[in-house]
C-alpha cells in the first residue's frame, strides 16, 4: 500500500528543524533580522486564508497559537530576566503552548467559519487576557502566591508539560496518522525550544519561523493526497495514473482489474461490505510484483502500470495476486463486530458468514498497432472484458 499520511511531513520537518536549529547556533545577520522577527506572523496570515478555504481550523489555530508566542517574545516578554513578571510570563507560555497543541492533537477540524471552528480560536484568545491577568496578580500578590506560582519557572515542570503533550500528539499520530497530527510532533519540539528567555529573540524567531514552515508543509502534503489519493482504498487515484501513463516509455505492461459481481455482492451484503472488498483487493494489488504500481481507476475497477517489464512477466505477478484473493476468504461483519479489527480476538463472538471474492484481469503492453500508453490501456480494458466473457477469475492478454 501506500506509504501513510504524515510521512513527508515528519521527514520535511526534520529537515526544517535542523536547519532552524543550524541557524541559531551560526547566529542570524543583522540585515535579515527585520524580516525574520516578523515571518512566524506572516506565515499565520498564510495559514489563515487556507483555513478559510479548507475545513482546517486546526491548522488555523495552531498557526495563531505561534504567531501569538512569537509577538509575545517580541513585546511584552522580551526583557527577559528584567523582572519577576516577565519571567513568570515566559514560564507560564512554556506551559500553555505544548498544553494547547495537546489539545489540537484531540481535537478535530472543522470549518473555521462554523460555530465549532470559531469556539477553538476563542478559546486561544480568551486564554490572553487569563494569561496577562494571572501574571499580574502574582506580581502583587502574597509570598505564598509567589512561591506556588514559581513552580512554573522550574525547568522539571516544563520539561514535565511537553513530555505529557509529546505523549499525546504522538499517540494522535499513531491512531489517526493525518500529516496534521504529523506537523504537530514537529511543532511542539521546536516551540518547547523557542520559548525559553535563554534562546533570545532572534532564535525564538527562527524556530518559531520553522514550526510554521513544517504546517504549511502538512497542509501541502494533505492537498496532494486529496488530490492524488483514493480516499477509500489508500491507492494513487485517477489523476495519478494519468501522470503514470504520461510517463511509460518504450517497454512496459498495463493491467485492468475487475472484482467479479461486485455489483451483486454490494445488493446483497449492502456498501459497507462493499467498501471492506475494496479495501481488501487494493491492499492485494498494491502488493502485485514485477514493478507493477497499483491504481484505483473507479467504482471496482483497478488500474496497474509496469513500467519496465514484458507483459508476459506482468501477467505471471497478477497471476499470483489473483489467486491470493480467490483463496482469500472474506468474512462479512456480524452484528457485533467491532468495525477495527482487535489484536486479541475475543471468544464466542458470532463471525459473519464467509465468502469467496474474485477478480478478473486484462493485460496489454505497447505494440506496432498501439504505441501510446491510452491505447495500450485500452486494449488491457478490452481484454478484462474477454476475462469476464470467459468465465471470470482468470487473467487474459492482448499481446498483438
Amino acid at each position: 500500500m501506500e506509504r501513510s499520511a504524515g510521512t513527508a511531513t515528519l521527514w520535511i520537518g526534520g529537515l526544517l528543524a535542523a536547519a532552524a536549529w543550524l541557524i541559531v547556533r551560526l547566529g542570524v545577520p543583522v540585515s535579515y533580522m527585520p524580516t525574520v522577527r516578523v515571518l512566524p506572523e506572516l506565515l499565520a496570515v498564510l495559514a489563515v486564508a487556507l483555513a478559510l478555504r479548507f475545513p482546517r481550523s486546526r491548522l488555523a489555530v495552531t498557526s495563531l497559537l505561534i504567531a501569538v508566542a512569537s509577538l509575545l517574545l517580541r513585546g511584552p516578554l522580551a526583557a527577559a530576566g528584567d523582572g519577576r513578571q516577565v519571567a513568570l510570563g515566559i514560564a507560564l507560555l512554556a506551559v500553555l503552548v505544548p498544553l494547547d497543541l495537546a489539545l489540537l492533537g484531540l481535537a478535530t477540524d472543522q470549518r473555521l467559519g462554523s460555530w465549532r471552528g470559531l469556539g477553538q480560536v476563542m478559546f486561544l484568545v480568551m486564554q490572553l487576557p487569563l494569561g496577562a491577568a494571572l501574571v499580574t496578580v502574582a506580581g502583587r500578590g502574597s509570598a505564598s502566591m509567589i512561591q506556588a506560582l514559581s513552580l512554573l519557572r522550574a525547568r522539571q515542570t516544563g520539561w514535565a508539560v511537553v513530555l505529557v503533550a509529546g505523549l499525546v500528539v504522538a499517540l494522535a499520530y499513531l491512531v489517526r496518522r493525518t500529516t496534521f497530527d504529523a506537523a504537530l510532533l514537529w511543532v511542539l519540539a521546536l516551540s518547547s525550544r523557542a520559548i525559553p528567555a535563554q534562546q533570545g529573540a532572534a532564535a525564538a524567531a527562527v524556530l518559531l519561523t520553522a514550526a510554521q514552515l513544517v504546517l504549511l508543509v502538512a497542509f501541502i502534503e494533505d492537498t496532494y493526497r486529496l488530490a492524488y489519493h483514493d480516499e477509500l482504498t489508500g491507492l494513487p487515484g485517477k489523476r495519478a495514473l494519468n501522470e503514470g501513463l504520461r510517463r511509460l516509455r518504450e517497454k512496459y505492461a498495463v493491467a485492468m482489474v475487475d472484482i467479479d459481481r461486485f455489483k451483486r455482492f454490494n445488493d446483497r451484503h449492502g456498501h459497507d461490505a462493499g467498501d471492506q472488498v475494496l479495501r481488501m483487493v487494493a491492499q492485494e494489488i498494491a502488493h502485485v510484483g514485477a514493478g507493477g504500481r497499483a491504481y484505483r481507476f473507479g467504482g471496482e475497477e483497478f488500474a496497474v502500470l509496469f513500467p519496465g517489464t514484458a507483459p508476459e512477466a506482468a501477467m505471471t505477478a497478477l497471476e499470483i495476486v489473483r489467486e491470493t484473493i480467490a483463496r482469500r476468504l472474506f468474512v462479512l461483519r456480524g452484528p457485533d463486530r467491532p468495525k477495527r479489527k482487535p489484536e486479541q480476538p475475543a471468544r464466542g463472538r458470532a463471525q459473519g458468514p464467509k465468502v469467496t471474492i474474485t477478480v478478473s484481469i486484462g493485460v496489454a503492453g505497447p505494440s506496432a498497432r498501439r504505441t501510446a500508453p491510452r491505447e495500450v490501456l485500452k486494449a488491457a480494458d478490452r481484454a478484462l472484458y474477454r476475462a469476464k466473457r470467459n468465465g471470470r477469475n482468470r487473467v487474459v492478454a492482448t499481446l498483438r
